[in-house]
């Protein structure tokens, strides 16, 4: 375009001189003017051009981190710096490296995953191109997934059993407690092909995270990827957790609310239809009162990682990648530091349809009912 212009300015001025009848002085004042406005039009074009090819970032952003106090590096990263070099550590060898340092990629992946800050922000704040924090994202998402059954793990001997359920005695007075489970909605733009299925029963599209917690709200199974629509026992059925549930030792069990199945080692509420005994009642408020921490670990889950309030990704495979990699940070946070009480939303999910009691055998119910009278 500016080699077109100076074409065009050049024909004027040739133009000009040629004609006899034109006054010098006039003439040269006339050109001079031209070429001042010309100039500056080509300078414009060329800052403009110079915008497109090299976007304004925040600049030094990264080495502003490091001299961030304790309280505000927590504040920003949901981790202490002591807790963010000890993930550097764990997750260095599964990260390529290349032209961008790991304690930046995994500083921009927290960040991401801790705040609701549209992509172009966070790329623009640690100087990615949004294509780039795209890639970094799954990159280090899939290093901290790999640490999974390293910071989840399902108490499998009876010792572990023991110590699960006499955290949750003390706390409740509720015997033989080896996990509270429940599931919980991860909004999501929603896909375009079989939206529906996704449609959860509050009218919007979400991923369903199923996870057992223990009583210092540590998660001890986490299952996602089921579509919002579907029936909480219908995941519960298809989950490993589910295929593990029956080597429990009869008095031990897990706490779910009424739309799982009830069985020895999966232990429901009685149902409340306007006859409840003083036994029953009061079996349901402590099942409730205790059941509460995996309300309580999913509430504490989202205000961490707030990216999980609304996923707004299109790469749904990805989506149970980056749901159990907050999952795993959780736990490893939870595990490195001492949990400082912090207040947090409940989430507020609908119950599902309540399962039906006739399938459950007679052992179950029994079983329920000798654990009713021991907490009179």
């Amino acid at each position: 375009m500016a080699a077109n212009m100076e074409d065009i300015l050049r024909i004027l001025l040739l133009d000009e001189l040629a004609d006899d009848t034109v006054n010098l002085d006039s003439f040269t004042n006339a050109s001079s003017a031209i070429i001042r406005s010309t100039n500056a039009a080509l300078q414009l074009v060329g800052l403009l051009k110079h915008e497109r090819m090299d976007p304004t970032r925040i600049l030094n952003y990264f080495e502003v981190i490091p001299i961030y106090s304790l309280g505000e590096f927590k504040s920003h990263f949901r981790m202490t710096k002591s807790s963010f070099e000890a993930l550097c550590g764990h997750l260095a060898p599964y990260i390529p490296e290349r032209n961008v340092c790991i304690e930046k990629k995994i500083l921009a992946t927290v960040w991401l995953l801790g705040n609701k800050e549209c992509f172009r922000s966070v790329a623009d704040r640690f100087g990615f191109s949004k294509s780039s924090l795209h890639e970094n994202l799954l990159s280090v998402v899939q290093a901290i997934v790999a640490q999974q059954n390293k910071f989840i793990v399902w108490p499998s001997t009876a010792a572990e059993l023991k110590h699960v359920a006499d955290g949750f005695f003390t706390r409740s007075g509720f015997p033989g407690v080896v996990g509270a489970v429940d599931g919980t909605h991860i909004p999501i733009p929603g896909p375009s092909s079989h939206r529906d299925s996704y449609i959860n029963r509050k009218g919007f599209p979400s991923i369903q995270l199923q996870a057992d917690c223990d009583r210092n709200l540590v998660f001890r199974d986490v299952y996602a990827g089921w579509p919002g629509s579907v029936h909480d026992a219908r995941v519960w059925r298809n989950c490993p957790l589910s295929q593990i549930l029956p080597s429990l030792p009869p008095n031990q069990h897990l706490l779910v609310h009424s739309a799982y199945p009830l069985s020895v080692n999966l232990l429901v509420p009685f149902r409340d239809n306007g006859h409840l005994s003083c036994i029953e009642k009061k079996y349901n408020k402590s099942h409730s009162s205790t059941r509460v921490d995996i309300e309580r670990a999913f509430g504490l889950l989202k205000c961490k990682f707030r990216r999980l309030q609304f996923l707004d990704m299109h790469l749904f495979n990805e989506i149970p990648n980056v749901i159990v990699a907050c999952c795993v940070l959780h736990n490893f946070i939870l595990q490195n530091e001492s949990f400082d009480g912090e207040e947090f939303d409940m989430p507020d999910d609908t119950s599902c349809p309540l399962a039906d009691d006739k399938s459950s055998g007679q052992v179950a119910f029994d079983k329920r009912l000798e654990i009713a009278n021991l907490l009179v």
